[in-house]
Parts: C-alpha cells; sequence; structure tokens
C-alpha cells in the first residue's frame, strides 16, 4: 500500500468508522480504510493509525477523532483523553457530526448536546481513572446536565460520590433524581399507532438505587 500522508483526515474518519465507530466520512474511502485495518490486523496500532493520519489537530473534526481514539485506547491513554477531551470541548464542535433534534420513544433527543454529553463522559472516566474525581463529578453530571432523560449519567455521577463521599450520599443523590421528569413512564405511540410506554429511566435508577442498598455494610 502507498505511503499515506499523516494528515489524511478524511481516511482517519473512514478508518475509524470500519473499527466500529460511528462518526462522518466519505464513503468512497471505505474500501481502504478496509485494506488499512486488514493490513495492520491489530486493534491498538490500527487506533494509533487513526491518530497519527489526523496530523497535528487544529480543526474539531481532528480534536473529536483524536479524542475518541485514545478513548478507545483504554487506562494507558487516559492522559490523552483528558487533554484532547478538554481541546475539542473548547471549539465550537464538529459540524458535520448529528445535530438534529428528534423525538425517540416518547423523549426528545438533542443530537448536539448528545455528542458534547459523550465527550465529556470520555473525559470524566479517564479523570475517574486516574483518581480526579471532583473532577470526574463535575463533568458525569455536566453530561446529565446535558443528557437528563439519561439515567446510566446519574449512575456514573453517583458512583463517583460513593468513591468521594460514601455511599450514603451516593444513595441520596439518585432517590434525588426520582423527581426528574423522566422518572415516569412515558407513554408514547409509535408509526403503526401501537402505544408503548418507555421506563427505562425508573429501571435503571431504581436497580441501582437497590443495589447500592443491598451492598450497605451489616449494620449501617
Amino acid at each position: 500500500m502507498a505511503e499515506l500522508k499523516n494528515d489524511n483526515v478524511d481516511l482517519a474518519a473512514a478508518l475509524f468508522f470500519v473499527l466500529g465507530e460511528t462518526v462522518p466520512h466519505r464513503r468512497a474511502l471505505e474500501e481502504e480504510a478496509v485494506a488499512l485495518r486488514d493490513e495492520m490486523n491489530d486493534r491498538e496500532k490500527t487506533l494509533l493509525k487513526v491518530i497519527e493520519l489526523c496530523g497535528e489537530p487544529h480543526s474539531p473534526k481532528q480534536y473529536y477523532l483524536i479524542e475518541k481514539a485514545y478513548s478507545w485506547l483504554g487506562k494507558k491513554y487516559y492522559q490523552e483523553t483528558i487533554y484532547y477531551a478538554g481541546e475539542y470541548l473548547h471549539t465550537s464542535s464538529w459540524e458535520e457530526l448529528p445535530n438534529h433534534i428528534r423525538v425517540e420513544d416518547g423523549i426528545t433527543i438533542n443530537y448536539a448536546a448528545v455528542q458534547r454529553a459523550s465527550v465529556l463522559i470520555d473525559l470524566a472516566k479517564a479523570q475517574e481513572g486516574l483518581g480526579h474525581l471532583e473532577a470526574a463529578l463535575f463533568n458525569f453530571i455536566e453530561a446529565y446536565r446535558l443528557q437528563p432523560y439519561s439515567a446510566m449519567n446519574a449512575i456514573k455521577a453517583a458512583d463517583v460520590i460513593v468513591k468521594q463521599h460514601g455511599r450514603e450520599e451516593a444513595l441520596q443523590f439518585l432517590k434525588q433524581q426520582r423527581q426528574s421528569q423522566y422518572y415516569e413512564p412515558v407513554k408514547y405511540q409509535d408509526s403503526l399507532g401501537h402505544i408503548h410506554k418507555n421506563d427505562v429511566f425508573k429501571q435503571l435508577l431504581d436497580a441501582h438505587i437497590l443495589k447500592l442498598q443491598e451492598n450497605k455494610p451489616s449494620g449501617s
């Protein structure tokens, strides 16, 4: 295969896509990306190739791809994830990412907020992994503010609270989330006219509250 340019950001996006990350990319480059992935035949090396292809970052697109690739690489690259997540969050966001608003299962989803929250979650996970609990909690809460219908964001925040302040404070935080408008199951009608009930928020929240209560030390 011909030597690839380090600044081939479009190929980086296509390569990341064939690895499984849903990112905007040029479909014409998918075949080349598949060949490159198969040639490397190593997940870590391929993710590092995504980063290399992005070159010296200066655009939201580059920062996003680099941050996401580092977050996929896990704890060995927490510092890099934190740095590039921070850089991306200071940009105006990658404009090609989905930014529409759509109602899904009875809940209004703002995809621009979803994309930003995903970077905040990457950032918070890396911060938590390095023991930066206050910063991690701040960013999980910020992700929850952007996606208030996501009980998982509240749960991630609660898990940090357990480490930082203890189980009782985490339980108190989670129980407070029962006041959320998303705690009450939402009824909605699908395209065929069938009525459904969306109670995912309630189920996840209550299950985690129960888990924390069951894991209480005896005698407490």
